[in-house]
């Protein structure tokens, strides 16, 4: 048997009934389902397979049965013991942040589905504001080397920290939370065969953000490392959503992006994969045995 659970007008459906029936008050145990690519989700008549694993690097479509996908999440991120143990520690724990992020990628999965790329970026955006101060304190408050976590703290909160969500940069850049050597792993971003917007796409994404790891204006591909990906996000969200006429921010007009959906829809997945394995890290860097 299979159980629905409804978050914020949004169905989750294909949970196991052979779970803990606590499972529906565990927002970590349904973000984690949620972000292995083992639900469906649904909302009047949008209904969509979430089948994509955000918990690789890159993400891949998920092959495994939903059981196994948990069992090798709990084992690849060192957390161990059973799904029902999971559930038991994170049903208490962080409800309201974990059920607002729960939330904000469940209405991402929606919008994506739908086509409505454009939205969804917004969505993605709003879950990198809500992670930014958030998921610091979380990962301080679960270190039991308090003497290297009070320096890191200090060192990031006296740094000259610009931009709103200068604190998080920071805060990754220490290579702590998320290994250093995944911070450096490139991904791809393509805007090939788009109908022969190819071309502007990449000329607009390379006029704005700089800092890619290589360029194929042939094959219109780009690359960006990990760690850069909030800096891309929060930049193409700035000159895209702002445009002031005579404000010199170079701003992305609709002659440039003539379909922005079209556009969202190659960035996206990138900055999805980066926010995912972020919130999957600060669940497991807390409970881990």
């Amino acid at each position: 048997m299979n159980v629905t659970i409804e978050i914020s007008g949004t169905s989750i459906e294909g949970l196991s009934g052979g779970i803990s029936q606590n499972a529906a008050r565990s927002y970590q145990y349904l973000l984690i389902r949620l972000l292995l690519g083992t639900v469906k989700v649904s909302r009047g008549g949008t209904r969509s397979k979430q089948i994509m694993d955000y918990s690789s690097l890159p993400a891949t479509v998920q092959t495994m049965k939903p059981a196994d996908a948990v069992r090798d999440f709990l084992m690849s991120y060192s957390i161990g013991g059973s799904v029902n143990r999971l559930i038991k520690v994170t049903r208490v724990d962080n409800r309201e942040f974990y059920k607002e992020i729960l939330s904000e990628f469940l209405n991402f999965q929606i919008q994506t589905a739908r086509g409505s790329n454009t939205g969804a970026f917004v969505f993605l955006y709003r879950i990198l504001e809500r992670i930014s101060y958030s998921v610091p304190l979380l990962y301080a408050s679960t270190q039991s080397d308090f003497r290297d976590t009070f320096k890191d703290l200090r060192s990031i909160l006296n740094a000259d920290i610009k931009g709103e969500l200068g604190m998080f940069k920071k805060f990754l850049d220490k290579g702590r939370f998320i290994e250093s050597i995944k911070l450096c792993v490139a991904q791809n971003i393509s805007f090939a065969n788009l109908g022969g917007h190819d071309a502007d796409y990449y000329k607009l994404t390379c006029d704005r953000f700089k800092r890619f790891v290589s360029k194929d204006p042939n094959a219109h591909e780009l690359e960006i490392k990990f760690l850069d990906i909030p800096d891309f996000l929060i930049t193409i969200r700035n000159r895209f959503f702002h445009s002031l006429t005579g404000d010199e921010k170079n701003n992305i007009t609709t002659i440039e992006m003539p379909d922005s959906d079209e556009y969202f829809g190659r960035i996206n997945p990138v900055i999805s994969s980066f926010l995912a394995i972020v919130a999957l890290q600060s669940i497991a860097s807390k409970y881990r045995t």
